[in-house]
C-alpha cells in the first residue's frame, strides 16, 4: 500500500499599494498612526518633511493590512516589529515576512507566509537623473533598450535591485552593482526578472503617474500587481479622528513650524529617500552624493 503525500503548497503572498494624492490619504495616515506601537510612532516623528510622516505612516499601515488578510485577522491586533537589520515582522508570527517602500504619491507592501518578500516603488524621472554607471552592471548597461522604454525599463532595474536587497535582509550594504537583474521578455513593463544575486522570483509593473514597482519573492510566484486600497471619505480610516501626540502630520505643502513648507515634490532624489521605511540609512558601496539610500 503507497502512502500518498500532499502537494506542498505554495507559500501565499500579498503586494499593496496605495496612493497618496487619493482624497482622504492624509486623514486614513492620522488614523492609522494611533494604531502604531509607540515605537513606529517615534520613528515616524523622527521624519522632517510631512509628505515623509505619510508616506511612512501608510506603509506601516499597508503592511499590517497585507499580514492582516494573510492571517486573516484584524490588521488593527498586530504590530510591527524589527529585526536588527532593520527588516520589519510581525509580533508572534515567525512564519510571515513583510516589506515596505514608500516613494513620491505612492506607499507599498508586501507580505508573504512561508517565503521571503521584498518590495520596492520609483518615479521614473528621479532615476533618470542617475548615470548608467551609479547602480547597473556592465551587462545591464549593454542590454537597455535603445529607445522607446529606457527610462522606464532603467527605473524598473532600480526597484528591482533594492526588492532584492530588502528581500535578503542585507539592503544597500549589499551595493546596488553586485545585484545584476536578467529581464524574461519584452522590453516593457510589466516584465519578470532574475537575478543570481538571491533566489526567487521577482515581477515588475508600473503605476499611473510616472512609477515603477516591484515586488519579490524566494519561493512561490509573486503577485504580477499591486492590490491598491483606496482610502476614500466612506472609509472607516477616514471617519476615526485621531490626535498626534508627538508632532501631526499636515497636508503636503502646509507650512511647518518653521514657516517653511515641508513640500518635496521638487527634491533630490536623495532628500525623497531620506528615511524610506523609518530607519537610519546605511550606506551604499558604491553610493554617490545624487543617490538616495534606503534600508527595509
Amino acid at each position: 500500500m503507497t502512502t500518498r503525500t500532499k502537494p506542498s503548497q505554495s507559500p501565499k503572498s500579498l503586494f499593496l499599494a496605495c496612493d497618496l494624492q487619493a482624497p482622504g490619504a492624509e486623514a486614513a495616515a492620522r488614523a492609522a498612526l494611533r494604531r502604531l506601537s509607540p515605537d513606529d510612532q517615534e520613528r515616524v516623528a523622527r521624519l522632517h518633511r510631512p509628505a515623509d510622516r505619510t508616506r511612512s505612516v501608510l506603509a506601516r499601515w499597508l503592511a499590517l493590512q497585507a499580514a492582516g488578510r494573510l492571517l486573516g485577522v484584524p490588521w488593527a491586533g498586530l504590530q510591527l516589529g524589527r529585526h536588527r537589520n532593520g527588516r520589519p515582522y510581525v509580533k508572534t508570527q515567525p512564519r510571515l515576512f513583510l516589506s515596505m517602500a514608500h516613494s513620491g504619491r505612492y506607499a507599498v507592501a508586501a507580505a508573504a507566509l512561508g517565503a521571503r518578500v521584498g518590495v520596492d516603488v520609483e518615479e521614473i524621472s528621479r532615476v533618470s537623473v542617475l548615470p548608467d554607471r551609479a547602480f547597473l552592471t556592465p551587462a545591464e548597461i549593454s542590454a537597455l533598450p535603445s529607445a522607446g522604454p529606457a527610462a522606464e525599463h532603467r527605473a524598473a532595474l532600480w526597484v528591482l535591485k533594492e526588492a532584492a536587497m530588502k528581500l535578503t535582509g542585507e539592503g544597500m550594504r549589499a551595493g546596488m552593482k553586485r545585484v545584476d537583474f536578467r529581464r524574461e521578455g519584452k522590453p516593457q513593463v510589466p516584465f519578470s526578472a532574475h537575478t543570481p544575486y538571491t533566489g526567487g522570483e521577482f515581477n515588475v509593473c508600473r503605476l499611473l503617474g510616472g512609477y515603477v514597482c516591484a515586488v519579490g519573492v524566494s519561493a512561490g510566484v509573486p503577485p504580477t500587481t499591486p492590490t491598491v486600497l483606496a482610502v476614500g471619505p466612506r472609509t472607516r480610516m477616514e471617519t476615526e479622528r485621531t490626535d498626534f501626540s508627538v508632532r501631526p502630520l499636515q497636508e503636503h505643502g502646509s507650512p511647518e513650524p518653521d514657516g517653511t513648507t515641508g513640500r518635496d515634490d521638487t527634491a533630490s532624489p536623495a532628500a525623497h529617500r531620506a528615511d524610506q521605511d523609518g530607519e537610519v540609512e546605511v550606506e551604499a558601496e558604491e553610493a554617490e552624493s545624487h543617490i538616495w539610500l534606503s534600508v527595509n
